[in-house]
């Protein structure tokens, strides 16, 4: 099993749940709350793109080759 990929996976979902979270609990988040769905969009391509970077960070710097 690839547990370098699901730990990695695992953190770029933690980060987008955060960050959606985050956006929709502030004052931006209440007073846009009609747009829940492009904002829930947003942060599902952030969490993609952070667990993007990591694989190659982790790729990159450490010499562990992550597959998808």
């Amino acid at each position: 099993m690839n547990w370098m990929g699901m730990l990695i996976n695992l953190f770029a979902i933690i980060c987008g749940l955060a960050a959606y979270i985050g956006i929709m609990n502030s004052k931006f988040g209440k007073e846009h709350a009609n747009l829940q769905y492009v904002i829930m969009l947003l942060t599902i391509i952030l969490a993609c793109l952070v667990g993007g970077l990591l694989r190659v960070a982790v790729g990159y710097f450490m010499g562990v080759p992550v597959h998808v």
